[in-house]
């Protein structure tokens, strides 16, 4: 009898949906029925502020710490680090796509998760609290046991993000709560420095406390009040390359990942290029963490204002609207000058405003294509795509940096300094220029009736 209702609910939003202009996922399938309150919001996302704490502890303190302070060398470290994210690009889709055939009682996320808590504990703890006088090889073999455990217990638990609710807009503000719990755990990591102020190994050290203690906290949270969500399972085991086969065989996912990939790349290079520019083009080296700081709460200040524009626009147009808002706002920085330190708050607030978009619209359109195909093929495969997204967004950060970073050696950047306009101009093209021109080319994408990102019949 429940399935017949649901049927027939489905059968009426169809039958009402060819009746509207466009053709996305959003607009076409809208249940009533909400999933989740707010304090469940909440638990199931706080497990995301320790996660993103030692994540954002990982790429701006630890490699500097363990080059400089420990004396391995930045040559060695940015090698092994480099390793440990190509590493990542095979792990997590192998991962994903164990996770999802994973059966049990529990349903296939839980147990990975379960067995992989202790080894995060252990391999964070260990990275952020090293013994005196190590060397490359207990780095290589520390962080490629956090990478790996890490991996084990976010992908099948943002996994679980993808399918928990099905409740079209309840996806965004999923993703959107997410996010904000990410905000504030990286806020967290930058500001125990400031507020340690004893030296960045006593900082670590301060940071793998707060961690032992906040993520068994959380994760207590995720297990007692999150819903559980339990797919469809009577499809037949597949092996991974069946799972990653299957996922990148829809063209609504290959659309999505050519548009994320896209903005990742361009985004990685202005971030990764701020400090530069700071430095060079500002001329206030002393304003470098101040400017995080600016894009860091911008970001989380504006996670609402999406959510609630993509109910109205649908998620593709809101995504398009942030695209083209932060091209222009990219362009602004052109005009950037010494000492122009307003100017330049001012576009770290608006690139922080932005890019929060870039996080929270993928996620939740991934969580609607997720929902479509589970539904078409009867079992889980949230773990495989989220995987291959995850692989992507690894590659998007690693790729541009090794294209802007030895271009700007090339030119002699480091030795020029901010004495030559012709150097400049080099920076801007990479902090600004190209991710303008990657930018413009996405938002025409998604304006057009091809950006679509819904599964069709013809595709299952």
């Amino acid at each position: 009898m429940i399935a017949k209702d649901h049927n027939r609910k489905w059968f009426l939003n169809r039958r009402f949906a060819s009746k509207m202009p466009t053709g996305d996922f959003e607009r076409e399938m809208q249940p009533t029925n909400r999933n989740m309150n707010i304090w469940q919001l909440m638990c199931f996302s706080a497990l995301s502020a320790p996660l993103a704490m030692v994540g954002f502890a990982v790429v701006s303190f630890v490699p500097t710490f363990y080059a400089i302070d420990m004396g391995i060398g930045l040559g060695l470290v940015g090698m092994i680090f480099m390793f440990g994210r190509f590493f990542d690009v095979f792990t997590d889709p192998l991962i994903g796509a164990l996770s999802d055939q994973t059966r049990g009682k529990w349903g296939p996320r839980l147990p990975w998760m379960v067995v992989a808590f202790p080894g995060v504990i252990l391999f964070a703890w260990l990275l952020l609290t090293p013994p005196q006088n190590v060397g490359p090889v207990y780095l290589f073999c520390v962080i490629s046991g956090y990478l790996l455990f890490v991996t084990a217990f976010d992908v099948p638990y943002s996994s679980i993000g993808l399918e928990i609710s099905p409740h079209v807009h309840e996806r965004s503000v999923l993703a959107g709560t997410k996010a904000v719990f990410q905000i504030i755990g990286a806020l967290g990591a930058s500001a125990v420095p400031i507020l340690v102020g004893v030296g960045m190994q006593a900082s670590l050290a301060t940071l793998a406390t707060i961690f032992l203690v906040s993520f068994p906290a959380a994760l207590a949270l995720f297990l007692l009040w999150s819903p559980r969500h339990i797919g469809a399972s009577r499809g037949a085991r597949t092996t991974a390359w069946a799972s990653w086969r299957n996922c990148l065989k829809q063209s609504a996912f290959r659309r999505l990942m050519f548009v994320f990939f896209t903005v990742q790349a361009a985004n990685a290079m202005t971030v990764g290029l701020l400090v530069l520019f700071v430095r060079h083009v500002l001329q206030a080296p002393e304003m470098v963490g101040q400017m995080f700081l600016m894009l860091l709460l911008a970001t989380a200040l504006f996670v609402p204002l999406w959510v609630l524009l993509s109910k109205r626009i649908g998620k593709r147009h809101t995504w398009a609207l942030a695209v083209l808002s932060c091209t222009a706002i990219l362009l602004a920085s052109y005009s950037i000058g010494a000492n122009d330190v307003m100017l330049m708050r001012t576009i770290c607030l608006g690139l922080g405003a932005c890019m929060t978009c870039d996080a929270i619209m993928p996620t939740s359109i991934l969580a609607d294509i997720v929902a479509q195909d589970e539904r078409r093929a009867g079992h889980p495969r949230a773990a495989s795509y989220l995987a291959l997204k995850n692989a992507a967004s690894k590659m998007a950060f690693v790729a541009p940096m090794g294209i802007a970073f030895p271009v700007l050696g090339l030119f002699g950047f480091d030795q020029a300094g901010a004495g030559s306009s012709e150097h400049l101009g080099v920076l801007l093209f990479f902090f600004a220029g190209l991710p303008c021109v990657l930018r413009l080319a996405v938002a025409g994408f998604l304006l057009r009736k091809s950006g679509d990102f819904t599964i069709h019949a013809h595709s299952a």
